[in-house]
């Protein structure tokens, strides 16, 4: 099918037409071979029939031969004296005659095959030992009646046949035999052949089994004396094996007028009686002349089908593939752009309705063409004005690039834009080009102003503002100009949130197309999004600043109230537990060493004391690092984690990279902070054995990366789909990441431990968080 695909019609339709052409002669000739197959089989079928239909009269020829000399073998039990065989073999030959068999002797053999009488023309035979003869000795050895091949006698020299009948005495003892000469070509056996003929080259032959031809119809070829057939072997097998047979030969001999070598159609079929065969032979070229017609007439016929197919592909090529190609012709030109190129073929068939069609298709195309054109302009317009204000979020940058792109797009020459006052619908000259003061009106900034202005803003229509009616100042403006001054007032809305006008001049005093004022209105709309979104982001902004405020006050007094804490603890509970524990040793020297028991009661008290001690310093080291505070953030991050990290059993790997210098206390605690949480879940919640800190300044980016290889967890099932932390320590590491204007990753797998890592700029939180 894709091979199909690639090809052209014509191609297509010729190789089709080809295939069937070629499927149906193949079925054509297909049919006439086996047609022309089923006559030649027939033929040599009935080559066959003939032959076995020969043989079989011959057989009952020879068979009533044998008969006859049976009833004259009847010598009554003894051989018969002369006067007696002579006067049987005389009866025998003239009753043989009778039948139109001619005879040349009959011979009284003994049982050694001794010629003992002779009634023959020659008498020289007397005294012949007739076992010498192959074909005699055997039915003297079978004791069977039988027929000869052609036999030569030394004494006769005239090739003849011999029947043979054994004679009997009373007892059934074979004691003699009576053999017939019999003259094949004189006897109506030769005779019986004769009729036989097969047009002009056929003849018939009788073999005999040593391929000796006996009898041939062929008149200008009479057999020879003993002459041998050119098949004697062949025939000399079919008589043993008692097999009839029919083919194809060449033939080996003829008349010298005709070619030696010619193929000829051979059938043969042997006699039961006698080993013998007849042989049906005929040219080919003459018996399959019907066939050759037959051949000669198919592929006539073929010829004419080709003939006549390849001129109608040549008619359907004429009358389908030339319009077709017309019709692809011109497609390719209308899709080039010319639609007024495409013909109308005068016809009424399915090729002419659809040259009209395409024609017709053609105007339409060329129309919506137009239509496509222009909106392809308005659509380009847009998407230069929606580029144009999408640069920026700030109001002015915005509504600038703007009214430059329209005025660039329209081609006029002065526009402005007004801005609408949230509530007292007050409208602000905010951006304006061309001429300065074209669009400065002064009842712009009254809200019961009913000018063309404050009417669009209201109704949110744009219209075209050409009359001193629709605007106070436009008397004055004619003035000043010296010429006709018209402008398009357009609404700057966001959905249906009116947030001003925009005012366009018309270009040389002339008026505005439809198009034209449907693309304004379609800018005024794209601009009034870009306007929402300044507005949106200009609150945003300062929402942010103020967050940002809070935050930076919350984290300021939240690492205030640890300091003071810290300072409180230490100055209060601290001096005071250590006063405690100085009493407590005192009361020890003071107690005698006979007071066990106070002793040991003072030094329990005082273990409680320095361990509460050291809980009060390390409660201190969590709310506030004097550490990070007197040598900075790598120092107290080793501290801590030294501290908390080994105390709990995890090996710790620090390293810190590129700190020549102190960073910005706000920098220091946010960081700290991170480690500090870092260090808390490790210890808490992962179990880990190994942990791993790295701290690293780059230019002005410093980062901090805490691993573990412990338990891990799933952090998309932890945060949860809809985006609610469930950890506010994870929750507070992200906020001071985000509010120091840095990026915060946590990754990790369940069995395969957790790395956070945090990137925080220098100069943006040193500068613009406020140190």
């Amino acid at each position: 099918m894709r091979f199909l695909s690639n090809l052209t019609l014509q191609q297509r339709i010729g190789l089709l037409v080809f295939l069937g052409l070629a499927l149906g002669l193949g079925l054509f000739s297909w049919l006439g071979l086996q047609s022309m197959s089923d006559s030649t089989q027939r033929i040599l079928e009935e080559r066959l029939t003939m032959a076995r239909t020969v043989a079989s009269h011959l057989d009952e020829t020879l068979n009533h031969l044998l008969i006859h000399i049976r009833g004259n073998a009847d010598f009554h039990g003894k051989l018969p004296a002369p006067a007696e065989f002579r006067e049987r073999a005389l009866s025998l030959r003239m009753v043989l005659a009778e039948s139109g068999i001619a005879t040349t002797g009959v011979y009284l053999l003994d049982r050694t095959g001794l010629v003992l009488q002779v009634e023959s023309e020659h008498p020289e035979a007397l005294g012949v030992v007739f076992p010498k003869f192959g074909d005699i000795a055997s039915s003297l050895e079978e004791r069977g009646a039988s027929i000869s091949s052609m036999i030569e006698l030394p004494t006769v020299g005239t090739p003849e046949v011999f029947a043979t009948v054994p004679v009997f005495d009373a007892s059934g003892q074979m004691i003699g035999a009576l053999s017939v000469a019999i003259d094949i070509g004189q006897s109506a056996i030769g005779g019986f052949i004769k009729p036989i003929t097969l047009g002009e080259t056929g003849y018939t032959e009788l073999v005999d089994s040593n391929g000796v031809v006996m009898a041939r119809t062929e008149p200008e070829r009479p057999p020879q004396a003993l002459e041998t057939t050119d098949r004697a072997e062949h025939f000399a097998n079919l008589v043993a094996q008692h097999t009839a047979a029919v083919r194809t030969c060449y033939r080996c001999h003829g008349p010298a007028s005709s070619p030696q070598r010619r193929k000829d159609v051979l059938a043969f079929a042997p006699l039961e009686r006698a080993p013998w065969g007849i042989a049906v032979r005929q040219s080919e070229e003459e018996a399959f002349a019907l066939i050759a017609q037959l051949r000669l007439r198919l592929i006539l016929l073929g010829g004419i089908v080709v003939a006549s197919v390849f001129l109608m592909i040549w008619l359907v090529m004429q009358g389908v593939v030339r319009p077709i190609k017309v019709l692809t012709a011109a497609s390719v030109r209308v899709a080039a752009g010319s639609f007024d190129a495409v013909p109308r073929l005068r016809r009424r068939d399915e090729i002419g309705q659809l040259s009209n069609a395409f024609a017709n298709m053609a105007q339409d195309l060329a129309k919506v063409q137009k239509e496509l054109v222009a909106r392809n302009q308005e659509l380009l317009a847009l998407n230069s004005v929606a580029t144009a204000v999408s640069q920026s979020l700030e109001l002015e940058e915005v509504l600038g690039m703007a009214l430059e792109k329209v005025l660039e797009v329209t081609g006029d020459e002065a526009g402005g834009i007004f801005i609408a006052d949230e509530g007292s619908k007050r409208l602000r000259l905010a951006s304006w080009a061309g001429y300065p003061d074209l669009f400065q009106c002064p009842q712009a900034g009254v809200a019961e102003a009913t000018c063309a202005c404050h009417q669009v803003l209201s109704l949110g229509h744009p219209q075209v503002v050409n009359d001193i009616s629709q605007c106070p100042v436009l008397r004055e403006k004619v003035e000043a100009l010296g010429r006709e001054v018209c402008f398009a007032c357009v609404p700057i809305r966001s959905k249906e949130k009116a947030l001003g006008v925009m005012n366009v001049a018309c270009s040389g005093g002339a008026s505005f197309t439809e198009v034209e004022f449907r693309l304004l209105d379609s800018i005024g709309r794209q601009v009034g999004l870009a306007v929402e979104n300044s507005l949106l982001y200009r609150e945003t902004k300062k929402e942010e600043e103020i967050r940002g405020q809070l935050l930076n006050a919350i984290i300021s007094a939240q690492e205030e109230e640890r300091r003071r804490l810290s300072r409180e603890l230490h100055d209060g509970a601290g001096q005071a537990l250590t006063g405690l524990i100085m009493g407590i040793e005192s009361a020890e020297n003071i107690a005698s060493p006979s007071e066990t028991q106070i002793r040991n009661k003072l030094a329990h008290a005082r273990i409680i004391a320095v361990g509460l001690l050291e809980d009060l310093r390390r409660l201190m080291q969590d709310l506030r690092s004097t550490i990070l505070d007197d040598l900075g953030l790598v120092a107290a991050i080793r501290s801590y984690t030294q501290a908390h990290l080994e105390a709990a059993g995890v090996a710790v790997d620090f390293q810190a990279e590129g700190f020549s210098h102190r960073l910005p206390p706000p920098v220091e605690t946010a960081l700290f902070r991170i480690a500090q949480e870092s260090v808390h879940n490790i210890v808490k919640h992962a179990g880990a054995r190994t942990a791993r800190i790295r701290l690293q300044l780059e230019g002005n980016k410093v980062r901090i990366a805490v691993e573990d290889d412990g338990r891990g967890f799933d952090v998309d099932a932890f945060f949860g789909s809809d985006g609610r932390q469930r950890s506010l320590g994870l929750v507070g590491m992200q906020e001071r990441a985000t509010f120091m204007g840095g990026i915060f990753h946590i990754s990790s797998k369940v069995g395969q431990g957790t790395r956070v890592a945090v990137e925080v700029p220098i100069e943006v939180s040193a500068g613009v968080r406020g140190s």
